[in-house]
């Protein structure tokens, strides 16, 4: 095997078909079936799965692929080194958020990213965490951000954040308007408007509120944020929400936020990556400045009611 078979093999496991990459490499379609076989004859194992749609690799194409990935980027940097000519990172990169999180990140990462990295482009798009998850195990982003739930043996997570949930109550409401600590079960008792049951946020409540064997009340299922913070201001209802998705309407003195208590109500950020597929230099170093704008958001008083 050779630099040059490797590189091609890595464009066809990212694009999961062999015309894809032989249209992104400029070669053709044959020559690069014929590469693959060779690999494949050379090391004796099956790496891709043929099907109507394209290619999948199997476990060991997706060794090959990785391992081949970081030792290539690993001659990059260090021919990069010794030259002192060491590229900065460039290229796209694609990040999904769920919505309360792209409220509060999204434009403060976009902007550090032009100030830090000004040949890199971010894409940045919004989803459920099953969404992002699903968009991750399926190409469409690089990185996913998400709260963590179901688990995936082909994503790999790592915690970021702890936030804590909130009973986020209108202004109006006399016995809310001091923002005093609510038991949990009692906040769980409430004319709650919640969003639907897809989202990870409902089904964290759900959880605890089975837990403690208590039937919400919800009166109200909204999954656009701005929407649900409309009906609770008009006082239809409360919510169960992170500090930081209520903040301004907090500081503007038109909604109460009341620390959850004797049975505090949480979740875990988890950043996710996947690993069906090889990483590459920009996406390894891009999700560690990602984590630390968190963490340095949360430290700066910029993302409240959370810990690291």
């Amino acid at each position: 095997m050779d630099f040059r078979q490797l590189r091609n093999f890595i464009h066809v496991v990212e694009l999961n078909s062999i015309t894809a990459a032989a249209d992104r490499l400029s070669i053709a379609q044959p020559a690069l079936s014929r590469q693959v076989k060779a690999l494949e004859d050379e090391l004796n194992v099956s790496l891709l799965r043929r099907h109507g749609r394209g290619v999948m690799p199997t476990e060991e194409g997706i060794w090959l692929a990785r391992r081949a990935k970081a030792i290539l980027e690993d001659i990059e940097e260090m021919a990069g080194d010794v030259s002192g000519n060491r590229a900065p990172l460039s290229g796209m990169v694609t990040v999904g958020l769920p919505p309360t999180v792209s409220e509060v990140l999204a434009t403060h990462l976009i902007e550090r990213t032009m100030a830090t990295y000004p040949k890199v482009k971010l894409r940045v798009i919004s989803g459920f965490s099953g969404h992002v998850q699903d968009w991750l195990l399926r190409g469409k982003i690089d990185l996913g951000i998400a709260y963590e739930g179901q688990k995936s043996a082909s994503i790999r997570t790592q915690p970021i954040i702890i936030e804590q949930l909130f009973l986020i109550q209108s202004a109006d409401i006399e016995s809310a308007r001091d923002g005093v600590p609510i038991p949990a079960r009692e906040a769980l008792e409430q004319p709650l408007i919640l969003p639907s049951p897809e989202h990870g946020l409902r089904g964290r409540i759900e959880a605890i509120a089975q837990g403690q064997e208590i039937d919400l009340n919800v009166v109200l299922e909204i999954d656009i944020l701005p929407t649900m913070l409309a009906f609770v201001e008009r006082g239809l209802g409360s919510t169960i929400l992170p500090l930081v998705s209520v903040i301004n309407h907090v500081r503007e003195g038109r909604l109460i936020a009341r620390p959850i208590v004797r049975r505090s109500i949480d979740r875990t950020l988890v950043l996710m990556t996947p690993l069906n597929r090889p990483g590459s230099r920009l996406s390894s170093s891009f999700a560690d400045f990602l984590i630390a704008e968190v963490h340095a958001m949360v430290t700066s008083g910029q993302w409240p009611g959370t810990t690291l």
